[in-house]
């Protein structure tokens, strides 16, 4: 080998090292983000406006990893896979270990308020007048295996001595519905019970409830307020969590938690596609309660 051809190996061995070293750089400068929302065609909708504003914070690439469920998202988070991640109360009741996770943020609803609960309710002017009288009658749940208006409803009705075992059972559902043999009509909840007179009551989401006019229901309108009766409520339920894993700094965590406690607000896009009116500071207990309901398995 020449000299020539030495110094040659030698710059492209440098060359190489400088590279393998500027990759592992680049690595670090990465800030990844957990959640449960997915897009084909990249980052999900939900943090579209939300994306360049964190890169501008943190001036680091900020990539969203979507995983399948909140057990997921807490195993990447507690292996420092991921940073920070986005969950919903119900989500962050499937993690393993919430000690390993750091509560940064809650989202505010449209109502301004950190947490919602759901109402039960009856037909106005029927002879069911409280909770105690849906025994043995048709229930219309909201949505299928939802933190609030299937977990929380079932626990409002046998906390006032109505188990699901009291209700008249649905047999003809879809699966894996069937199994189940309750009645689920999501936001169409209230319709069900204006318009079905074999459904007696059923659960509403508060914020479903309030968009309700007060009266003038129809079937071409959709029902209003006056048309229901509310004998009874569920406990209240906490908005999505933005939450910090092991990975994420000190300055990292304070950086977040003070751009969505103070900032957020003001940006009207962002609060649209998060669906949140801004962020507040969490109330751990409120995560707990919601994990207890999840594990009650009423």
């Amino acid at each position: 080998m020449t000299h020539k051809h030495f110094w040659y190996g030698c710059c492209l061995i440098l060359i190489a090292l400088a590279t393998g070293c500027q990759t592992k750089a680049d690595t670090r400068k990465i800030i990844q983000i957990g959640s449960t929302k997915a897009d084909l065609f990249g980052l999900p909708k939900e943090f579209r406006a939300l994306h360049p504003r964190l890169e501008e914070l943190f001036g680091m690439q900020i990539i969203f990893r979507a995983q399948p469920n909140g057990e997921a998202l807490g195993h990447q988070l507690a292996q420092g896979n991921i940073a920070f991640a986005f969950m919903s109360a119900k989500e962050y009741s499937q993690v393993t270990d919430p000690s390993k996770i750091t509560l940064l943020a809650t989202g505010l609803n449209a109502l301004g308020k950190p947490s919602r609960k759901a109402y039960i309710v009856v037909k106005a002017h029927s002879h069911v007048k409280t909770i105690q009288d849906i025994a043995g009658k048709r229930f219309a749940f909201g949505d299928y295996e939802g933190l609030l208006t299937d977990y929380a409803a079932r626990d409002a009705l046998a906390k006032a001595g109505v188990p699901l075992k009291k209700l008249l059972p649905e047999l003809l559902l879809p699966p894996p519905i069937v199994m189940e043999a309750r009645l689920y009509r999501g936001h169409g909840v209230a319709q069900t019970i204006v318009l079905d007179i074999t459904v007696n009551a059923g659960v509403i989401d508060e914020l479903d409830y309030e968009k309700m006019p007060d009266s003038g229901g129809n079937v071409i309108l959709g029902p209003s307020k006056d048309q229901l009766e509310i004998v009874g409520e569920t406990i209240a339920v906490p908005e999505v969590a933005v939450v910090a894993g092991p990975a994420a700094s000190p300055e990292q965590r304070e950086k977040l938690k003070n751009y969505l406690l103070n900032h957020v607000q003001n940006d009207e896009r962002i609060c649209k596609q998060l669906g949140v009116t801004g962020f507040t500071k969490p109330d751990e207990s409120a995560y707990d309660q919601a994990c207890a309901l999840v594990k009650k398995k009423l």
